[in-house]
């Protein structure tokens, strides 16, 4: 599992005590939660007896705390939300340190679109309106034609 602070890991205490207190109140074996919620039985014990470097990401164990809140009867979700909410918020504080440390140094997208948009509608004039030919360059042209043909 990831490294978790210190209320996280007391957090994660409260909820894997009172799942097990529950789960021996209702004399359920492990395995038969195992089953029920088809999580590996080595992992509901390293939630049991707190071996959190054992499991896997927070994520999945927001998961398993809802299965297993779930097949014992209590409210999976609320048992899971508080667990996950804790991580998040922790994840979150550590996100806004880091991004405080990168220095601010990108271009902002909007200029890049502007010119983007630009260039393309500059070249889109240019095609549907190519040059227009005037009645002066026409004549001139049509006089260089003809000097060709009489010199012939």
């Amino acid at each position: 599992m990831t490294l978790l602070n210190e209320a996280q890991v007391e957090q994660l205490k409260e909820i894997t005590t009172h799942l097990r207190q529950v789960r021996q109140e209702k004399s359920i074996r492990i395995e038969e939660i195992a089953a029920q919620t088809m999580i590996r039985a080595g992992v509901l014990q390293a939630l049991e007896e707190e071996r959190f470097e054992e499991l896997p990401e927070p994520i999945f164990v927001q998961g398993f705390i809802r299965r297993y809140g779930d097949a014992l009867g209590l409210d999976g979700n609320a048992l899971s939300y508080t667990f996950v909410s804790n991580v998040v918020r922790q994840d979150s504080k550590n996100d806004h340190k880091n991004s405080d440390k990168k220095p601010n140094t990108y271009i902002p997208l909007v200029i890049t679109y502007i010119l983007l948009l630009v260039a393309a509608s500059a070249g889109l004039l240019y095609i549907l309106n190519p040059p227009q030919i005037t009645s002066e360059s026409l004549t001139s042209e049509v006089n260089s034609q003809q000097s060709m043909v009489t010199n012939q």
